[in-house]
């Protein structure tokens, strides 16, 4: 790989860090400014189809509710296809915790899935951008509200 190439795939690994972070840290506003405006998300275990960005954002921020989300990312396939296109397929972990009182909207208590994230990407103005994001779970862990979480949860 050239050092062009490097540093290419370190603001796309730079860009999904910060989507990381963003979710976790509720802030819907940063997050939106990682897409570019007319951006897909899909969550295929709870939707039909992709849905427009804000409509997504909104989807996220009411699933997490009230609850604490940690995301991973871990060991990207990226391939920059044009200077201004690329993908990945991202490795991902998810765990969130709902507060005993207040469970999340699917009524569980904990979540922790593993899976993979593919997104397509877009460079606008010199800067990498999220255009189709969608998650693919291979496995998820629930427990239901009202029943005892497990100590790691705690």
């Amino acid at each position: 790989m050239t050092g062009d190439e490097i540093a290419e795939h370190l603001e796309i690994q730079a860009l999904k860090a910060r989507y990381f972070r963003c979710v976790d840290g509720k802030d819907w506003e940063q997050l939106e400014s990682l897409f570019v405006p007319d951006a897909t998300l899909f969550f295929p275990e709870a939707q039909e189809e992709p849905l427009a960005l804000r409509k997504s954002i909104a989807f996220i921020a009411e699933g997490i509710g009230e609850g604490v989300s940690i995301h991973h990312g871990h060991m990207p396939e990226i391939s920059i296809h044009s200077p201004t296109r690329a993908s990945a397929i991202w490795a991902m972990e998810d765990r969130i915790y709902w507060p005993a009182d207040r469970a999340s909207p699917l009524g569980l208590r904990t979540l922790h899935g593993f899976g993979h994230y593919h997104e397509d990407y877009e460079k606008v103005d010199g800067r990498w951008l999220i255009r189709t994001l969608k998650v693919v779970r291979i496995h998820a862990s629930a427990v239901p509200a009202g029943a005892q979480a497990p100590s790691w949860a705690l």
